[in-house]
């Protein structure tokens, strides 16, 4: 039996032009499961087990995948499961697993490990046809949404460039000259932070994006973590002396390199810097330590502000929240710059966390492998835009 099905709309001419891979040991339940499909105007390719779905999965896209947890040799359906989510996310490629009725426990296994449905055997063609257009509507509803993020991000990209170039030659240009009145130097930094703003926006809603597709790919390289700490201080040191804060720097002696992707790193320390300025106030002094834990390497941002509530630290990380403290210097905020950390530092197998000092304030503090295990890649994406500034 040939194991692609004719790429033809079927009787469904107007149906979605979308490509599923049917993983299952049973001939007859592929055929069949094939010809329904068809009709309703998917392309169909089928793979008997684990082997040969890997080696369609890495010649081909796929916008769904039905895969049977019971398969032949030695690489189960829950395995394959697995596999396929180290790179793919449930957004990026949805997997309804089909199951025997006496397999709840596997059933239970495989929805916590990232699959996004299940059909119990023996199934009626039509519930997996619907379940199965359920999920493609889903995924083509995400599809729509990014595309539409990348196009308005790159569509605003080149203007919000352009007007900051435009405001930053008018800035220098009346350095020399005849000197700008105070409402217009207010206007022209109002111009300017506006500008900056737009920028972090744009970059963090194209970074959240990529996350939740699972397509972050870390550039990892030998990296000088301390240097990393110490670029991240020169970026906001501007911000914090302009707000009348001190930033100090600790390092342990003899810290060794880490096997990490720099620029991430970057993103979420001047992350976690930025926050500290954006709520401390003036004439306080923010701590950056870098030290030698174990096997990891660990860097606290500690600051003198308010602290947090035990209930702003329950959803201190996700996204698009808002804490009951406010910024002492009324800084905007997209609420998405934590969340963002916590998955940057989630792929380079490690931890972020924040407790409330002592006396006052909070430290921030992140945990990172010296020598990481190997990882799977995931699929590349071109990293977003970021600020140097917190949000």
């Amino acid at each position: 039996m040939s194991n692609v099905v004719p790429e033809t709309n079927g009787d469904r001419g107007d149906a979605p032009r979308r490509r599923i891979l049917v993983v299952d040991d049973d001939d007859g339940l592929r055929a069949g499961l094939a010809i329904g499909l068809k009709r309703d105007g998917y392309m169909v390719q089928l793979a008997s087990d684990a082997h040969e779905a890997t080696e369609k999965l890495a010649s081909m896209d796929f916008d769904l995948i039905l895969l049977d947890l019971h398969l032949p040799g030695t690489i189960n359906g829950l395995s394959l499961l697995n596999t396929i989510r180290a790179e793919r996310s449930p957004l990026h490629l949805p997997v309804i697993i089909i199951s025997g009725s006496s397999d709840s426990a596997n059933i239970v296994t495989a929805l916590r490990d990232g699959a996004n449905d299940y059909v119990v055997k023996p199934f009626d063609a039509g519930t997996v046809r619907a379940r199965v257009r359920t999920q493609i509507t889903l995924k083509a509803l995400k599809d729509v949404n990014d595309h539409f993020l990348r196009t308005a991000s790159h569509d605003l990209k080149k203007p919000i460039m352009l007007m900051l170039d435009i405001a930053s030659q008018i800035r220098l240009s009346t350095q020399g000259g005849e000197p700008m009145s105070a409402d217009d130097q207010s206007a022209l930094d109002l111009l300017i932070d506006t500008g900056k703003y737009m920028q972090q926006i744009i970059g963090e809603l194209l970074d959240m994006g990529a996350i939740r597709a699972g397509r972050i790919h870390l550039q990892k390289q030998s990296t000088d973590f301390g240097a990393i700490v110490r670029q991240a201080v020169a970026h906001n040191s501007g911000y914090a002396h302009g707000k009348g804060i001190e930033l100090g720097l600790k390092f342990s002696p003899g810290l060794p390199h880490i096997l990490a992707d720099e620029l991430r790193l970057l993103q979420v320390l001047d992350n976690l810097i930025g926050n500290a300025i954006k709520f401390s106030p003036a004439k306080t002094r923010i701590m950056i330590s870098t030290l030698i834990d174990g096997e990891y390497i660990v860097c606290e941002v500690s600051d003198e502000g308010p602290g947090l509530s035990a209930q702003d630290q329950a959803h201190l990380f996700q996204p698009y929240r808002s804490l009951s403290n406010k910024p002492t210097g009324n800084e905007q905020s997209t609420g998405l710059g934590l969340a963002i950390c916590k998955e940057l530092i989630a792929l380079h197998q490690g931890e972020i966390g924040v407790r409330n000092n002592v006396t006052r304030g909070a430290t921030f503090w992140i945990r990172i492998p010296v020598r990481p295990s190997p990882t799977h890649d995931v699929i590349l994406a071109e990293p977003g835009m970021t600020a140097g500034q917190a949000t």
